[in-house]
C-alpha cells in the first residue's frame, strides 16, 4: 500500500543485509521500497508503523515487508535501545526463493503472514547467530555472503509460510483489515478503487481473494454495505430516495432501485412505508 512518495530503490545485486540500531527518540522515518525486505528484532523493543498500523515488536520477531509496503522503525517507548538486521532483498530474488519453497503450490508471497514472534528456542538462536554472521561479514567474500544470505531468505520463508500454513482457513491479514475498514462510510461510497487501495494488491488478486475466503466480489460487498446504509436512512432519516442513494454511494438512480429490490424484495419507498409503519 504505497503512502508517500518516498521510495527507497534497491541497490546492485540481490541483497544487501545491514545491522540497524536506534535509541530512545532514534527512528527511520516514513518510506516504501520497489523491493522485499524482511528483518529480525535482535535486541530490544521496536515500534513499527506498517501501512499505517502500530505494532510493539519485541526481540524474537520477524517481519516482512513487501514492495510498496510503507512503513516507519522507532525504538518503543519505554525502551533503552532496540537492534534489528535488516535484509534488503530483490524481488526477483525473492520470488525464486518463494517458488522453491512453494514448490508450485498456489499459495502466493502476498498472502504470506507478514509478523511471527518466536519463542526464544534453537531456532530463534539459530537465525539470529545466521543474521549476525552475515552482518559481520566484509563485501570480500561476496560469493560466500551471497549463499548465506540466501540460506537466511529460505529460512525466514519457511518460518512466515509455516504459520501462514496454520492459519490457511483464515482471511490474510491484509484481506481481512482492509474488509474491515471497508465499513466505514467514506470507504465503501468511494468503492472499489478504496478498497483496492486499501488491500494494498492488484485488482485481480482481491477479486480472487475475495471469493476465496469470503465467496462474495468486491463489488457485491461494497454494494451490500452502501445498501444497508440506504435502508437505515429510510427507516430513521426524512431525505428523499435520490438524496439517500447518492450519499450511500449511488450514481444511479435505476440502479440503486435495481440493487434494492433485488437484495429486499421490494422499491425503497416500500420498504420505507412499509417498515415505518410497523416500527411505529
Amino acid at each position: 500500500m504505497l503512502r508517500n512518495r518516498n521510495v527507497l530503490s534497491m541497490r546492485s545485486g540481490s541483497y544487501y543485509m545491514h545491522d540497524s540500531m536506534f535509541g530512545p527518540g532514534e527512528f527511520y522515518p516514513e518510506h516504501c521500497h520497489d523491493f522485499h525486505e524482511f528483518f529480525l528484532v535482535d535486541e530490544g523493543v521496536l515500534e513499527h508503523t506498517l501501512n499505517g498500523k502500530v505494532s510493539i515488536l519485541p526481540a524474537g520477531t520477524v517481519q516482512l515487508i513487501l514492495p510498496g509496503d510503507s512503513h516507519i522503525v522507532a525504538c518503543a517507548p519505554g525502551c533503552s535501545g532496540v537492534r534489528i538486521r535488516n535484509c534488503n532483498v530483490s524481488s526477483e530474488e525473492m520470488l525464486k526463493v518463494f517458488a522453491f519453497l512453494s514448490a508450485g503450490s498456489d499459495f502466493l508471497l502476498d498472502d504470506c503472514v507478514q509478523t511471527v514472534r518466536m519463542p526464544p528456542d534453537h531456532h530463534w538462536r539459530h537465525l539470529q547467530d545466521l543474521a549476525r554472521e552475515i552482518c559481520a561479514m566484509s563485501d570480500g567474500g561476496t560469493s560466500r555472503k551471497n549463499s548465506l544470505l540466501r540460506l537466511l531468505t529460505q529460512e525466514v520463508l519457511a518460518v512466515l509460510m509455516r504459520r501462514s500454513f496454520q492459519e490457511k482457513a483464515a482471511p490474510p491479514q491484509w484481506l481481512a483489515e482492509s474488509f474491515t475498514e471497508m465499513k466505514k462510510k467514506n470507504n465503501y461510497t468511494a468503492g472499489l478503487s478504496r478498497f483496492v487501495a486499501l488491500s494494498g494488491r492488484t485488482k485481480e488478486h482481491l477479486c480472487r481473494s475475495m471469493k476465496k475466503f469470503y465467496g462474495i466480489s468486491p463489488q457485491t460487498y461494497i454494494i451490500s454495505l452502501r445498501l444497508e446504509e440506504a435502508a437505515d436512512r429510510l427507516l430513521h432519516g426524512s431525505c428523499g430516495i435520490s438524496e439517500i442513494a447518492y450519499d450511500a454511494g449511488f450514481r444511479n438512480l435505476s440502479y440503486f432501485r435495481r440493487c434494492f429490490l433485488r437484495k429486499y424484495g421490494m422499491t425503497p419507498l416500500k420498504y420505507r412505508s412499509r417498515f415505518r409503519i410497523l416500527r411505529h
